[in-house]
């Protein structure tokens, strides 16, 4: 059955009314990436144009004619945002129906299940279990930070200490009651994404930390709650969670998908990598990518499951269809913390998708795949080119090498998907791509 893919990442109900310019880039390039989901007859409804050159190479990839894809990108100021009022306005949904009436059975693919995805599969006739859930805008109850740490303690997930600020009192008791855990405290946007609206604060002079847009030493004496609170919230935001901060010996998630017959599957797991700048006044680490399968050990691995499954089944009993993310981390000291749960697509989703139709449903058993970003290249031809003549590019028949995911040309960057048969060839690949 063909899907309407709909790209709708970093809209208002994601990542907040007032989006960073890192935030508008990094929507854009999430919908270049995106454009792997496609298979053959789909729809795309993205922000942003696909370069021909992508959606020709993810055909020639994944093995599917692409001449069969239709793109469907609206006119739109904000271009890299598809939010709600444009999916639905009168020309979008026009062009959409024209699509539809070329085959009889659709389904919606959307990266964040809206309400304005909701309201256009009814426009369409396509229905969705959870539509209901979603025209209430029950998903924004699973990437809200305050709501997971509220849904989170009725299932027993083990979770940091900390509470929810609706103000700079608020916030002066959770820092008061919380610094002398770790001597480190998170500080979070209830509605930032991908890190960029977090900020730690600890007692000890430090580098950059997992988890946060900047690690700041402070005397707690001296902390003002006032100065943070303006300097983190936003006019459409107006909640910061605080927690206690503990250093991680493992950062990974778990990606479920709930279907509309109320079934759960686990999709994947896969450890989240970062590492630290080369300037030195730099202060947040750099995401360097993720590496599925997660390198959990087998116990911690059941563990994780054991406790994300109860979340995943109480927001399947609320409503919610769809895919769901859920961070989490093993602490230096043993304990398993969970961080936070989306739902949504997550990082891993793309990886996953492209793993399974190259490799095989089970291909965690005997493949590592890991993404690597930040790869240097002028444009996405010129790192397929090179690719091809060193040798790297990937090879159906050994099932191993390098696949170009999307290119960032005004960064001058490409993210990269490396498949090797095992993590010490994945990483020294990955070493290889980030020399040149």
């Amino acid at each position: 059955m063909p899907r309407i893919i709909i790209m709708n990442a970093g809209t208002p109900q994601m990542s907040g009314a007032h989006l960073t310019k890192a935030q508008l880039s990094l929507a854009a390039n999430s919908a270049y990436r995106s454009a792997w989901f496609a298979q053959e007859g789909d729809l795309i409804v993205s922000p942003v144009v696909i370069p021909a050159d992508l959606l020709s190479f993810i055909g020639g990839t994944l093995d599917f004619d692409v001449s069969s894809l239709r793109l469907l990108v609206p006119a739109s100021r904000q271009s890299t945002i598809l939010d709600d009022c444009t999916l639905l306005s009168k020309t979008v949904v026009e062009r959409i129906k024209r699509h539809l009436r070329q085959k009889s059975a659709w389904r919606l693919y959307p990266c964040y299940p809206t309400e304005g995805v909701a309201r256009l599969a009814a426009m369409l006739g396509i229905p969705n279990t959870g539509d209901e859930f979603a025209l209430q805008r029950g998903p924004d109850l699973l990437n809200r930070k305050s709501h997971f740490r509220q849904l989170a303690t009725s299932v027993a997930l083990p979770l940091p200490h900390g509470s929810v600020a609706t103000d700079p009192n608020g916030l002066f008791e959770a820092v008061t009651s919380l610094k002398s855990e770790t001597g480190r405290i998170i500080v979070k946007l209830d509605n930032g994404a991908g890190g960029v609206g977090n900020v730690i604060l600890t007692s000890n002079k430090s580098d950059p930390l997992p988890g946060a847009r900047d690690t700041r030493w402070i005397s707690w004496p001296s902390f003002d709650p006032e100065a943070l609170w303006s300097e983190m919230t936003t006019a459409s935001c107006k909640t910061l969670v605080v927690e206690s901060y503990h250093l991680a010996q493992s950062l990974f998630y778990l990606e479920y998908a709930i279907q509309d017959d109320a079934s759960i599957a686990f999709i994947n797991s896969g450890s989240i990598r970062l590492r630290k700048s080369t300037d030195r006044s730099e202060r947040a680490l750099i995401w360097t990518g993720l590496e599925l399968p997660s390198d959990l050990e087998n116990e911690q691995w059941l563990a994780a499951q054991a406790h994300a499954y109860r979340f995943v089944a109480l927001a399947r009993d609320l409503g919610y269809r769809g895919m769901i993310n859920i961070d989490a981390i093993f602490a230096k000291d043993g304990r398993l913390l969970f961080n936070e749960a989306n739902g949504r697509w997550g990082g891993g989703s793309v990886l996953h998708d492209i793993a399974i139709r190259l490799l095989g449903f089970d291909y965690s058993g005997s493949n590592v795949v890991l993404s690597v970003r930040n790869v240097r290249s002028p444009s996405f031809q010129a790192a397929h080119d090179r690719f091809v003549k060193d040798g790297l590019i990937f090879d159906r028949t050994r099932k191993e090498g390098v696949i170009p995911l999307a290119a960032d040309e005004e960064a001058g960057t490409v993210e990269c998907v490396v498949i090797a048969p095992n993590r010490p060839a994945a990483h020294d690949q990955q070493h290889r791509l980030l020399r040149s």
